[in-house]
C-alpha cells in the first residue's frame, strides 16, 4: 500500500476485509494460519470464477485485471505439489497405511499436505492407484 500499487492494494484490502469478516463470525477469536489460508484460497477461487466469466463475455480489460489479481493471490498461497509429487505422496500413504479405499488415503493426504494439492486431481490419482491393480 505504501508503494501506491493500486491493484495490489485493492486485492490486499479485499483479503483483509474477508479476514475481518471471518474474525467477526468466530466472535473475535484469533485466526490461525489455517483460517488465513482458507480465506486466501476462497478469494483466489472467486477470482478464478470471475476470470472465467470475463473470458466468456469477451471482456479483455477485466481478464487482464483478474489475471493480475489471481497472480497476487496465488503468490500468497503455499506452492502446489506437481502431479508427480502428488502421485508419490499418495502412493506413500497407500503403502504406509495399507489403505484399500479412498477415504483413508484422502484423509492422510489432507493431514500431511493440506492446501498443497488439487482435490479432484488427487482423487483421480488415488482411484487409479487403488483400483487399477
Amino acid at each position: 500500500m505504501r508503494a501506491r500499487d493500486g491493484d495490489s492494494a485493492t486485492v490486499l484490502r479485499g483479503v483483509l476485509a474477508a479476514l475481518k469478516n471471518v474474525s467477526i463470525e468466530k466472535r473475535g477469536q484469533e485466526l490461525g494460519p489455517s483460517d488465513v489460508l482458507a480465506v486466501v484460497r476462497r478469494e483466489a477461487k472467486q477470482c478464478r470464477e470471475s476470470l472465467d466469466y470475463a473470458r466468456q463475455a469477451g471482456r479483455d480489460d477485466t481478464v487482464a485485471t483478474k489475471q493480475a489479481e489471481l497472480a497476487l493471490l496465488e503468490g500468497l498461497l503455499p506452492s502446489q505439489l506437481s502431479q508427480d509429487e502428488l502421485k508419490r505422496a499418495i502412493a506413500g500413504i497407500i503403502k504406509d497405511s495399507g489403505a484399500t479405499s479412498l477415504g483413508p488415503v484422502m484423509k492422510g493426504l489432507s493431514q500431511h499436505y493440506a492446501g498443497r494439492y488439487d482435490g479432484k486431481q488427487a482423487s483421480t490419482i488415488a482411484r487409479d492407484l487403488l483400483f487399477d491393480h
